[in-house]
Parts: structure tokens; sequence; C-alpha cells
């Protein structure tokens, strides 16, 4: 996600921002919001990542930026892409450009996370999110019926769903689907349907469950192939280990970022492998006694947030939220 603004003593000239994959990158939209006039030789254009170097689906940024006349460029951080990774600094700085680098980094690393974390690590974004009651279970025992059990209001459900808007994937383990037989589908807002992922070698997840009706992609890992589902299949031998085959197959699809939504122990092994960068955890008001314990996250929570009359607390791993979290 990248903006542009052009500013002259303190007043926006233009601005810009890029829409979407192999459309005109920010720099391009804001100089074309500008116009074809001479662009002042005191303006600053503000950009929150480095402009690109690189012939890819559109020509170098710092080419036009040279080209148009832009004699000061403040940018918030590197690109550490491979094909740009400092190359459009330093072509700026030859042309005899003016570059800042640094401002606001925090929070433009934030914002790009996902990217960042797909570029630096060659691994999706991971964000854990579980509901748990106020006396910390995930669930109540014993089960009456193969469903999710609601913990939070309504009103938080509408935000889940839009977080699920965000990810490029949602995951869970074949017990969950076992247990709930959740559908893992954006119903409450407008957008874009995550990739259903499910994670289950030891063929737990029934043949007949939500994730397998074709409404929306579903990827299954699993130990050998299952004739009875029928979806795309991951197969990863019990020797393997399932995270690290599920997340370099993830990387190599260019999934840049995984919705984690259960259950306890996949939630369990990815906090154990300290393999994760934001968890997300809901606290309602219900009272179950005894069921499966939610997990325990090493360390306190960088933001808090009530919605009604749940708390929802922001965990973050590595990363520095900065100033710009908001749901």
């Amino acid at each position: 996600m990248v903006g542009a603004v052009l500013v002259r003593d303190g007043k926006v000239l233009a601005e810009g921002w890029h829409h979407a994959a192999g459309w005109p990158h920010a720099e391009v939209e804001c100089l074309n919001a500008f116009g074809e006039g001479p662009v002042p030789a005191d303006a600053v254009l503000f950009v929150n990542l480095e402009p690109c170097a690189h012939h890819g689906r559109t020509p170098p940024c710092a080419d036009l930026l040279i080209a148009r006349g832009v004699r000061r460029v403040v940018v918030a951080h590197p690109d550490p892409f491979p094909q740009v990774a400092g190359r459009g600094i330093e072509r700026l700085r030859a042309a005899g450009v003016r570059v800042d680098v640094g401002l606001h980094e925090a929070e433009a690393r934030w914002m790009n996370r996902r990217f960042l974390t797909s570029v630096e690590q060659e691994r999706p974004y991971i964000a854990l999110k579980w509901a748990r009651s106020t006396d910390g279970f995930l669930d109540r025992h014993p089960r009456s019926e193969r469903r999710v059990q609601r913990i939070s209001s309504p009103a938080t459900d509408v935000l889940v769903h839009r977080w699920r808007t965000e990810e490029q994937a949602i995951l869970v383990g074949g017990r969950t689907v076992e247990n709930d037989d959740p559908s893992l589908t954006v119903r409450h807002v407008e957008g874009r349907q995550p990739l259903r992922i499910i994670l289950d070698r030891t063929e737990r997840a029934p043949s007949g469950s939500r994730v397998f009706d074709g409404s929306a992609p579903t990827l299954l890992f699993t130990q050998r192939p299952r004739a009875d589902v029928r979806t795309e299949q991951v197969f990863v031998p019990m020797a393997a280990d399932p995270l690290d085959t599920m997340l370099a197959e993830l990387h190599r699809r260019s999934i840049r970022s995984v919705l984690v939504e259960g259950g306890a122990t996949l939630l369990g092994h990815f906090l154990h492998r300290g393999l994760w960068d934001e968890v997300r955890e809901i606290t309602g008001t219900m009272v179950f006694g005894a069921g499966t314990p939610a997990p325990r996250v090493p360390k306190a929570p960088a933001r808090s947030l009530r919605i009604g009359n749940d708390r929802i607390d922001l965990f973050v791993n590595n990363t520095n939220p900065g100033g710009s979290w908001c749901w």
C-alpha cells in the first residue's frame, strides 16, 4: 500500500496512490494528478515506500521523478524487494535529487507489514485470532452438538468478518472443522473471500463439512490423497514439519498473510515456535466453567479496545505497531 503527496510551502499540490497490482504506482498517479506543467523546484514529494528503479509491470518511478524535475523526495523506508532494495534511492541521489529516509518509518512498516514479512522472511504474515470466555476457555465442555459456540457479541463478529477480508487466507486445523463445522467465509461485510486452508493430516475433517462446499476456494494440507473431498490438496508426510511445509507452500503461491482461527492445538504450535506476528484475542462475557483452555501469549498487549462488553487485545511479535493501529 503506497501513497505519494506533492507538497509546496505546506500546501498539497497533488496526491496519488497505488490502486492495484499492475496499475500505475503512487508517484505516477501523483504526478499525473499534478498535470503536465513543470514541478516547482521547492516542491517535495512524500512517499511511504522507496520509489522503484526497475522495469516490472510498470516503468521505474525513480526515472519518472528525475525526468519531471522533482528536486526533493522524502521516503518512509527503503523497499526490501530484491529488485529495488535501495537502488531507487541511489538513482535519485546520483541525479542530484535530495532524498531523506526514515520519516514515520514505524507507522509505514506497520501499514505494509504483510508485504514486508513476505519479502524479508519468505513466509506469510501470521495473525492468530481467538475468542475466549471470561474464565479463559475457547469452548464449553461437554459439547452437545457440532457447531460454533458463540462467545463474542454480534458487533464483534462483524469486525472479525472485516478482518477476514483483509487477509489472503484463513487457516484452521482438522479438529476445528470436526467440532465446529465452520464456513470460514465473509458474510457480515462486503469484501474478498480469503482462501480457506485446512491443516488435517489425520483426516479428522468430515467430507460433508462446509469448508468443502465449494462456496469459496479451499486448500487442504493432508497426509495422503482424499477421494471423498473435492478440493485442491497438498500432501504433507507425517515425518515432515507441517508448519514449515505449509508456510513454504503458501509463500510459493504468493500468499502474503494468513489469519489463523483455531483450534487450540494449532494456535499453540504457532505460539510455541514463536512463529507469529500478531495475536488478536477477544474476551467475551460468557462463563463456561470447563472446556478447552485458551492459549497464553507470552507478552503484554500492545493495544486494547472494547466493543460493547467485549475486550480485544492486540499482541505483536517483533513488530512496532506505531501509532496507526485501528480497526
